[in-house]
C-alpha cells in the first residue's frame, strides 16, 4: 500500500486536470492552512474560472487511499500497517461520522501536500484516485476500538 506525507501542513485532492494550476508554497498553500476543522474547500486557480481543491487538515499524519471504501485512511498509530487497516476494515461501517463538504468529481484526482506547487509534483508524493464522475459528500471520523490503534478516516460518499 503506498502511503504519503506532508511536511506538516494539510494535503489537497485536486482533479487531475487541475494540479498544474495548484501553486502550492507559491500562493495557494497558505488558504489550504486556513480550513477551519479536518476538511474544507479551497478556491484557486484563475478567478474567471475557479477550481477547488478539498482540503484535509487537522493534522500532518501518514495517509493512503483504500479503494474498498473510498477512504483515505491517516495512521494515527497502530504496531504495523495490516494491523491497522485491518483494524479500519471491521470498524468503519460502525462509526459516527461528521459530515463535510461536497465536492464535484470529473474523474481522477490526486492527493498531495499542499505546500508543492503542482507543476513540481513527482507521482511518489501523490495518490491517485478514480472515481466516477458526480458530486461526492466528504465525511470524517476517528476510529479508536482500542489502546493500541486508531486512524482518522475520509469517506466520499456518491450524493444521490
Amino acid at each position: 500500500m503506498k502511503w504519503i506525507e506532508t511536511t506538516g501542513g494539510p494535503f489537497v485532492l485536486v482533479a487531475l486536470d487541475d494540479v498544474p494550476l495548484w501553486t502550492g508554497h507559491r500562493g495557494d498553500y497558505q488558504q489550504a492552512c486556513e480550513v477551519d476543522g479536518a476538511t474544507g474547500l479551497v478556491g484557486f486557480g484563475d478567478p474567471e474560472r475557479q477550481r477547488t481543491a478539498l482540503a484535509l487538515w487537522d493534522e500532518p499524519l501518514r495517509t493512503a487511499y483504500l479503494p474498498e471504501h473510498q477512504a483515505f485512511v491517516q495512521w494515527l498509530y497502530a504496531d504495523s500497517e495490516d494491523e491497522l487497516i485491518q483494524m479500519v476494515n471491521s470498524q468503519i461501517s460502525s462509526v459516527a461520522w461528521e459530515d463535510g463538504p461536497s465536492i464535484d468529481v470529473r474523474d481522477t484526482a490526486i492527493l498531495f501536500d499542499a505546500s508543492i506547487p503542482g507543476m513540481d509534483l513527482a507521482s511518489s508524493d501523490s495518490l491517485e484516485i478514480q472515481l466516477g464522475r458526480g458530486v461526492y459528500r466528504v465525511r470524517t471520523a476517528d476510529i479508536e476500538p482500542g489502546e493500541r490503534q486508531a486512524a482518522r478516516v475520509h469517506q466520499l460518499t456518491l450524493n444521490k
